[in-house]
């Protein structure tokens, strides 16, 4: 017989689409109660037809996670609703690709307020009730919090921030009864990624439009995937890992969602002068060298 999950609600952040549909759908079935917190509810279309599909028992809260006076009456209103707080998964988050030298620091700021500072201020709201229930928070972040991304300097910054915040905390939080992780995807295939509008992005692109076009035949040639990153998952399988992760006895701080994203981070992290990362780095943005026979 399947224990079941301890008692009181899951917030999952982010929820309305992606990795957060998948992740409430994945709890919700394995008996969690659920709340999902979307930024609108105009915007849930893709945890409907989730829901549909599966059956699955979810409660939905619009929650934006840059609204700092927000969070803690949300929080607080989850836990009187639902009998206890037992675990938050923030998963809610925004990327961008642009060159860094015209990327505007407003950019920076919006990708901070939504990637770091709403994570943080969820943690530090939700910790009351998570001492109470031994319970856990999860960030989702990304393999982009261990190794930075070309063209994506705000979102890897935004997400090594959150890493290092968390990891100070982390050992700190377990003293006290909570249990804090990041979970670490590769690429994920989501409609966030397939949006991109290119077209302005290489308009703008100025002396490193050359660079940043190669970089992106070198991603379309490894369908999504950049030499020496993991596979492209779906967001089902990730929500699967962070299900496993809440389900765990003792569950690591970081965790990976592949066995690709695994060995990348394990060589980042044995990495001392930062020449392997730079020679990844260097092949998405070269032309790959002839083959034999070309």
């Amino acid at each position: 017989m399947t224990a079941r999950p301890p008692a009181g609600a899951v917030i999952v952040t982010g929820a309305g689409s992606g990795v957060g549909a998948s992740t409430a759908v994945a709890l919700a079935e394995r008996g969690h109660r659920v709340v999902a917190a979307v930024h609108s509810l105009d915007r849930v279309a893709g945890l409907d037809a989730l829901t549909v599909r599966s059956g699955a028992e979810i409660h939905v809260a619009e929650l934006d996670v840059t609204d700092e006076a927000s969070i803690a009456p949300f929080v607080d209103g989850v836990a009187a609703r639902h009998g206890g707080l037992h675990a938050v998964v923030s998963n809610a988050g925004v990327t961008g690709v642009d060159t860094f030298e015209n990327e505007d620091l407003a950019s920076y700021r919006r990708m901070f307020e939504v990637n770091v500072f709403g994570p943080v201020k969820l943690l530090k709201s939700g910790l009351p009730h998570l001492r109470a229930a031994g319970g856990r928070f999860i960030a989702v972040g990304s393999v982009a919090g261990v190794l930075g991304l070309p063209f994506q300097e705000a979102y890897a910054g935004s997400k090594f921030a959150l890493e290092g915040i968390l990891e100070g905390f982390a050992p700190v939080a377990r003293r006290v009864g909570v249990a804090v992780s990041v979970v670490e995807p590769g690429p994920i295939d989501t409609d966030a990624v397939r949006k991109t509008d290119w077209a302005r992005v290489f308009a703008g692109a100025g002396p490193y439009e050359r660079v940043l076009r190669q970089y992106v035949d070198n991603a379309a040639a490894g369908q999504g995937a950049l030499p020496g990153l993991p596979a492209v998952q779906t967001a089902d399988e990730v929500a699967s890992a962070i299900a496993d992760l809440l389900a765990s006895d003792a569950p690591p701080f970081r965790c990976q969602t592949s066995a690709g994203a695994r060995l990348l981070v394990a060589r980042k992290l044995a990495d001392v002068d930062g020449a392997a990362a730079a020679a990844v780095i260097g092949r998405w943005l070269d032309a790959a060298p002839p083959g034999p026979d070309e």
